[in-house]
């Protein structure tokens, strides 16, 4: 299983398909035998810098959320596979004004090792699945549907539960109304209720 991550570390296929603006390597950490699967969007230019997943501005907000939902940071980093929906930096925007967003083409690129590590995940030990912020959610949900439709909300992946949770970004402002707020309480408490932080990671 080892080299299953380790060929998706090595991959450049957007490279070779004329992405000139990627800045591999994939950025991802954990292991398959996971209990949890949480899902970013895609690298900023911190986690590029750092080589780890989840290290910029909008990790605090995150981790909090998390803490309520009775998963520390720290266990999260040691028991969880930490993946993305695009794997690698996508790079600046032309104008330099921040970090670009990744295209359909690099999606359907990368969407084959998502497939494959959901795939063995969902044989293994795989009891939740956290998809953050549109661009992961949108891997389990139909682009139509809206967050106030999903978050609150779980759906099964085979014996594990999809629960979804909206982007920390200090810039969005749809986890800042006070009717947004319930719903992320309520994804919260779906996921403290699973009760994951005692189950230890499978040797």
């Amino acid at each position: 299983m080892k080299n299953i991550l380790q060929e998706i570390h090595g991959c450049r296929m957007c490279l070779d398909a004329g992405c000139e603006s990627v800045h591999p390597p994939p950025i991802f950490e954990g292991s398959l035998n996971a209990s949890v699967l949480i899902i970013g969007q895609a690298p900023g230019i911190d986690e590029f810098n750092q080589k780890h997943p989840f290290v910029g501005h909008d990790r605090t907000r995150l981790f909090s959320w998390l803490k309520q939902a009775g998963l520390e940071e720290d266990w999260i980093r040691e028991h969880a596979l930490i993946f993305q929906r695009y794997l690698c930096y996508p790079g600046k925007q032309s104008d330099g004004s921040g970090d670009r967003g990744p295209s359909s083409k690099q999606l359907d690129l990368c969407q084959p090792h998502l497939a494959r590590v959901l795939s063995v995940m969902a044989g293994l030990n795989l009891k939740l699945i956290v998809p953050v912020g549109r661009l992961a959610i949108n891997a389990f949900f139909p682009t139509s549907k809206p967050l106030e439709e999903i978050v609150g909300q779980q759906m099964k992946y085979s014996r594990a539960l999809v629960i979804s949770l909206p982007h920390p970004s200090g810039l969005s402002r749809w986890h800042q109304s006070q009717d947004h707020r319930a719903f992320i309480y309520r994804a919260l408490k779906m996921i403290r209720n699973l009760n994951l932080a005692s189950t230890p990671l499978p040797r």
